[in-house]
């Protein structure tokens, strides 16, 4: 099975972050699942109520249960503080009344003896302060907290003393002030004004009982049964005075109250209580009678809603409880509130003379957020001792109680002397499915005088946390490692006595001390009551407790963590949900089956007699039910879970709209305090050091926590043999070592995380938060403590950006930030991180250094410290705040030596070698990031290019009317900017990197600077140029740089091969005019190569070279005769493929006449072809000739005469001049024949004939011959033409010709040309002379024969 692993892959460190976020959600989702009280009461409805404490299971005994408990103690006594012995020297002076109580808001008690009160600490006696200012005697004190904004700041809080004459108002203020947080309340000494603030008469009506609401409200219980309200402001108004008595029984909105509602002085107010968080009042009459009062919802209003008489309230109890009797329901003794925070559904308790709490409602279960609207009872909840086999005494002649948070306290007279404080709590039985309780009595010396309990400030939740919540507070147990216990303060003529209630954490301290040490019944019995894991999340509380008074008690619960809390087990068997996975607490089953202790799968090393506890199993892979994690990683879990729970889930920044000069900004701001941060940081450091101390986690060799978690089979077939069993017992050990090795990774990044939060906190959190980007803000402003430590390194890393360029903005040196920052969060802000910072402080620093050589100095060195960095660099970035300070041959020796680290084994070389074949992704990926490397030379090269050759100073239109505007600061200047590329160039072509220079050269064909190429002496061009021409064979551009640079370097065989390649290359890029180019330059070269080193096989590649350009020369001829042929007309189908073919490539000569000259009659051409193939056919070549003189005629004939004869004359002489020298394939005589014959029938200019063949380059005396042969062979042709003189008025005119310009004959042949002429035309006359002298014709002919004569003869 352990094979199974070979295909999984290893984890990175977002999944190990994810695996522990998941278990600390897990873990905060079952800290969640306690019920509100109501549903711990089992109240179905408003309407339906119900009773409890009749059953054992209400108030468990845990010695019967089998716990191995005798009872855990619930409250201890702390210290007895006797009066100030100066009060007691008071006592004597009493003449009419004396009354004690508590403040408890300021830790102070208070005494009042007549018209005198006294003040002084109940911790510890001391700071005694007096008031005496009064002449009548006190029947009533309160400390109440005055309305904001209308005493002086000093004045914290109002001290509402009432007699039978005057109601006085004293300010309190304290030798110390604080602001704003009741954390420092009392601190300093006290101070009572001597001069009352208000002071107004009571109108004959006792005041008993003051109370005063969190916003500044005074209320009073009068004694003739009305609630009156003391208000008061800054100065009179219209209709009222500073301060004033409000009588809200009968006020004028009275007529909406019924009558019953109203009460004489028979039945006076003796007591007020008032649910801040629900704004509701509550009062209670001396007979009983509960009154309810709508504050409204902002606080500030008032409205009677209902009220309950005491028969009333006794008759609704019995019918609930109907085997009670009605007298456990008589005389209510006390009203507690029940807030927001402790029930959504119950409002208030009250408490009766026996101890019994009768629970109320003012709204309809679900509609919490309505105001008040009834008062009902819904649940009857007993005190001890009424179950049918309780042996516990009841509770009776209840006088005082006090109730707030799950805790009842009740005093009663032991003696006529002394009293007894029964303490009833539900700490100990967190999480269940119904309200159970301990209870425990303590003696009281002398008689309570009042009892109440101590507001010790803790710190309060973080307000994201507070406004997120919407739920009633856990149990205690949640939160008791960061929460103070609580204290509770009876007052008795003898002094103060301060006791402190148990939860958990100190139960177990208290049982280690008591047995000196773990190995105890009593500390297994602990672990019994409370869940394995729950149980060892309370060692770690106290193991873990920085403040620990005795050391000796951390090391105990250190060891009872290892003791009882097992070891990881795999699970054999998948367990019935109906047997041991039931209810791992105790509950009502437990009790119901004799306490039977449920089954636990993870023995300790002393194991318990019956042990009783199931852990959840924990699902690996897909499969559940396999491996169950010991108590001691899920204790780790939890507490863990209980320290971030005011942060896990929660927002951590809140939104903070400010004012400012350019309107309304809203900034963000931290949503945890500095002490919510060094608090939770503590805990984190002080479970971390746990963590790492403790090696008994690890005790089978290191762990590596990236290692993939083995999926096992989940179903077994068949039973399974010891060694098996033994190896899926270690596996599941492994891998719980594996998961605790994750949670220890979490630990360190909220460690990390709390850190840096603290930083910034430290340093305007909403100025470094105002340094992010839009859409960093957006995304910081949505994002949790959970998401910011498992996925936001990122965001992490972008604050500490803003804050280093907080500093460096303020010109402030960064090293001690740097270094508080590698201190607190070493993973997020790593060594090279400071190392970038303190360059980026030395850039900063050169940018506006004047010294050049100690600017110089400090680029260099941020230079030095970038280099030295280990990891990647954000290389844009950085080459930019370079280019700012123009320090650009920086830009080439970072970029080339951070490509150098990224690719160390040069793995990216082989990859470009060797083709950049796809299937190696190792080598793509490092080719990858050294290209992006090399980019940034390029790109600061390509902007100094643009700069050198852009003329910002050219004129444009401007934009808009005004003045110009001013010239960019950040621009380089032309001349410089040329300056820089040509240096930085310079020395990037200095480089050895091959790659770089692959990667340069590129850039220069991208921006079409490719002749650069010929400008570098590098080893590396003709490589690389070789290279592209290989790999990208149709690289047109790369072969003619190739040839360029061999050229350039004298390799004139290897540019002459490059340039025939180009030449014959089958593409549509090389048009047949550039193929003769190139051919023409492989000539040259070929010549010059020769011309040096005479070899064989370079003459014959020079033949070979000359052949194809004559045919290539002939393809030229044929490709524009085609086109002439075709016209303008776009050719389409086969037509346009053929002409195509002649710009793709070179064609052979056989090609050339049989598919295109052969094929479109061109006879041009087919000439050419014939004499370049130096074949010979008499009547082919006649007939081309034909051909070619018929095309001329028939192009010719729109025009007039004189302008065809000039026409065809031309073209004839251009076309004839390429073959006059070769007879073969200028048959003269035929030419002349046929022309002379197309003229005859046109009736031409007989003298252009002969003018043409003189203008080819005939010889005269060959034409002389050419015509006699013709005129003497007697052709009928002239005859059927009618013209048979035809060649003889030619003849005139050449010999004419002739006789006008003798020299076309060379003077030494012309006197023998002269006297062939002369016999010529005596034959001519003599021919003229034989025919019919009646034509004219003839006479005229003989005529200018003996002119022409006579002049041949003067010749």
């Amino acid at each position: 099975m352990v094979s199974m692993m070979g295909g999984i892959p290893p984890l990175t460190l977002q999944d190990v972050l994810d695996s522990a976020g998941r278990q600390i959600d897990k873990h905060l989702q079952e800290d969640k699942n306690y019920l509100d009280l109501s549903e711990l009461l089992r109240i179905p409805s408003h309407s339906q109520p119900t009773q409890s404490g009749l059953m054992d299971i209400d108030y468990p005994s845990l010695l019967e249960a089998g716990m191995g408990l005798e009872g855990l103690t619930e409250m201890t006594s702390i210290k007895r503080v006797p009066l100030p012995p100066e009060l007691v020297e008071q006592f004597g002076r009493m003449q009419c009344n004396c009354m004690m109580g508590l403040f408890p808001d300021i830790e102070r008690a208070w005494l009042t003896i007549d018209s005198d009160i006294f003040v002084w600490k109940y911790e510890d006696g001391t700071d005694l302060a007096y008031f005496d200012g009064l002449n009548d005697t006190i029947q009533c004190a309160a400390l109440v907290k005055p309305k904001p904004g209308i005493f002086q700041p000093h004045i914290q809080y109002l001290l509402c003393l009432a007699t039978a004459v005057d109601i006085v108002l004293l300010g309190v203020s304290f030798a110390r002030p604080f602001e704003g947080s009741s954390h420092d309340a009392g601190v300093g000494e006290m101070h009572l004004l001597p001069d009352p603030l208000f002071s107004i008469p009571t109108d004959n009506t006792g005041i008993f009982n003051i109370a005063g609401a969190d916003n500044g409200r005074i209320f009073m219980a009068g004694k003739d049964g009305c609630l009156y309200e003391l208000a008061y402001q800054a100065e009179d108004g219209w209709f009222s005075r500073k301060c004033r008595k409000i009588n809200h029984s009968t006020s004028k909105l009275s007529f909406l109250v019924p009558s019953i509602f109203n009460f004489s002085e028979d039945d006076p107010l003796e007591q007020i209580c008032i649910d801040n968080s629900r704004n509701i009042l509550y009062a209670r009459s001396e007979k009983g009678t509960i009154q309810v009062f709508d504050l409204g919802e902002d606080g500030r209003g008032m409205g009677k809603v209902a009220a309950l008489s005491q028969n009333t309230v006794m008759m609704h109890a019995a019918a609930v409880a109907r085997t009670v009797e009605r007298s456990n329901f008589k005389q209510i003794v006390h009203l507690a509130v029940v807030t927001k925070s402790e029930s959504y559904n119950i409002h208030l308790v009250a408490v009766t003379q026996s101890g019994v709490r009768l629970y109320f409602t003012t709204n309809q279960f679900g509609s919490s957020k309505g105001r008040p609207s009834l008062l009902t009872l819904v649940h009857v909840r007993l005190p001890p001792g009424f179950s049918a086999s309780s042996t516990t005494q009841r509770p009776s002649n209840i006088h005082m109680a006090y109730h707030h948070r799950d805790t009842l306290m009740l005093v009663a007279p032991q003696n006529d002397d002394n009293d007894m404080l029964w303490a009833i709590s539900s700490d100990s039985f967190p999480f269940q499915n119904q309200l159970m309780e301990t209870q425990m009595t303590l003696p009281v010396d002398g008689k309570t005088w009042a009892m109440c309990e101590s507001t010790i400030p803790h710190l309060p939740l973080p307000a994201a946390t507070r406004s997120l919540s919407s739920r009633p507070d856990p149990p205690s147990v949640v939160t008791q490692h960061v929460k103070p216990p609580r204290r509770f303060i009876v007052l008795s003529a003898q002094g103060s006595h301060i006791l402190q209630k148990l939860r958990p954490m100190e139960q177990l301290q208290q049982l280690l001390i008591e047995c000196q040490g773990p190995d105890a019944d009593e500390v297994k019995g602990f672990f019994r009551l409370h869940r394995i894991e729950l149980a060892c999340a309370t060692c770690l509380a106290i193991a873990c407790s920085r403040p620990l008074a005795d050391q000796q008690v951390g090391d105990w619960a250190r060891m009872a963590f290892f003791m009882y809390g097992g070891e990881a087990q795999y699970n054999f068997s998948v367990p019935s949900f109906g047997g041991h996975m039931a209810a791992a607490n105790i509950g009502p089953a437990s009790f119901s089956s004799g306490m039977q202790p449920a089954h636990m799968s993870t023995p300790a090393p002393h194991s318990f007699q019956q042990p009783f506890y199931q852990p959840g199993l924990t699902s690996l892979g897909s499969h559940s039910q396999e491996v169950i994690y010991s108590g001691k990683h899920n204790g780790i879990c939890i507490y863990l879970s209980r320290i971030l729970r005011p942060f896990w889930d929660s927002q951590v920044t809140t939104e903070f709209p400010c004012q400012t000069p350019q309107g309304m900004v809203t900034y963000l701001t931290s949503s945890y305090s500095s002490d919510n941060i060094t608090t939770t940081l503590e805990l984190v450091r002080d479970l971390l050091d746990f963590m790492d101390f403790n090696s008994r986690f690890d005790s089978g060799g290191p762990i590596d926590s990236m290692m993939p978690m083995m999926q096992f089979q989940s179903r077994m077939v068949g039973p399974l043999d010891e060694q098996t069993k033994k190896k899926l017992q270690a596996e599941a050990q492994r891998q719980e070592k594996i998961s605790l090795q994750h949670i220890q990774d979490v630990l360190h990044r909220v460690e990390e995380v709390l850190g840096l939060w603290k930083v910034l906190f430290d340093h305007q959190f909403h100025v470094i938060a105002s340094g992010l980007t839009k859409d960093q803000q957006n995304q910081l402003r949505s994002m949790s403590f959970k998401q910011l430590v498992i996925s936001g390194k990122e965001m992490c890393n972008s604050l500490i950006t803003c804050l280093i360029n907080r500093y460096l903005d303020d010109n402030a040196t960064i090293d001690a930030i740097s270094k508080k920052l590698r201190e607190v969060c070493p993973s997020l802000y790593s060594s090279d991180d400071a190392t970038c910072s303190k360059s980026n402080e030395l850039l900063q620093a050169a940018r506006v250094n004047q010294n050049q050589q100690e600017k110089r100095k400090q680029l260099n060195e941020a230079l030095r410290l970038y280099k030295n960095v280990n990891t990647p660099l954000q290389l844009p970035a950085v080459c930019s705040q370079f280019a700012n300070i123009n320090f650009y041959e920086g830009i080439v020796e970072l970029c080339l030596t951070e490509a150098r680290k990224l690719d160390p084994q040069d793995l990216a070389s082989h990859f470009y070698q060797n083709g950049e074949p796809p299937e190696d992704t190792q080598g793509f990926q490092a080719y990858y990031h050294r290209m992006e490397c090399y980019k940034c030379i390029t790109e600061i090269l390509g902007y100094l290019w643009s700069a050198s050759v852009s003329h910002p100073q050219a004129p444009s239109v401007p934009k808009s009317p005004g003045p110009p505007p001013a010239p960019d600061p950040s621009r380089v200047a032309a001349p410089q900017a040329d300056q820089y590329r040509t240096d930085i160039l310079r020395m990037a072509l200095k480089s050895e990197d091959a790659l770089f220079h692959t990667s340069l050269y590129d850039w220069f064909f991208i921006t079409n600077n490719s002749e650069k190429l010929l400008e570098i002496q590098t080893p590396y061009v003709e490589a690389y140029l070789k290279r592209k021409t290989q790999l990208h064979s149709g690289n047109v551009e790369a072969l003619d740089m190739l040839w360029k640079y061999y050229e350039k370097i004298q390799n004139f065989p290897s540019a002459a091969k490059i340039l025939s390649q180009l030449a014959e290359r089958h593409s549509m890029d090389v048009p047949l005019q550039q193929r003769i180019e190139y051919l023409s330059r492989a000539i040259m070269c070929a010549k010059s190569s020769t011309s040096r080193i005479m070899s064989a096989a370079g003459g014959e590649f020079l033949h070979e070279l000359e052949e194809k350009m004559e045919v290539a020369r002939l393809q030229l001829q044929v490709q524009k005769a085609l086109a002439k042929s075709l016209g303008p007309a776009i050719p389409h189908g086969d037509t346009r493929g053929l002409l195509v073919r002649l710009d793709s490539e070179l064609l052979d000569i056989t090609t050339l006449y049989e598919e295109y000259a052969d094929r479109f009659d061109l006879s041009e051409c087919k000439l050419a072809i014939v004499h370049c193939a130096g074949l010979y056919d008499n009547a082919l070549i006649d007939n081309l000739w034909q051909s070619i003189i018929d095309k001329d005629f028939a192009t010719n004939s729109a025009a007039a005469a004189q302008v065809r004869v000039t026409n065809i004359s031309n073209h004839l002489v251009s076309v004839a001049k390429i073959y006059v020298n070769t007879e073969r394939y200028f048959p003269v005589a035929f030419i002349i024949r046929h022309l002379e014959q197309k003229s005859c029938e046109l009736n031409f200019d007989p003298n252009w004939v002969f003018r043409a063949m003189l203008d080819i380059g005939v010889a005269p005396p060959k034409l002389l011959e050419i015509y006699d042969r013709m005129f003497k062979s007697r052709d009928p042709y002239w005859q059927t033409r009618q013209k048979p003189l035809h060649l003889l008025v030619v003849l005139l005119s050449f010999l004419a010709h002739y006789s006008n310009n003798p020299n076309i004959i060379p003077t030494l042949e012309r006197r023998r040309f002269s006297t062939v002429c002369l016999d010529a035309v005596s034959s001519y006359l003599v021919e003229l002379q034989a025919r019919s002298s009646a034509d004219q014709t003839v006479k005229r002919l003989i005529s200018q024969f003996k002119s022409l004569q006579s002049k041949l003869e003067r010749l």
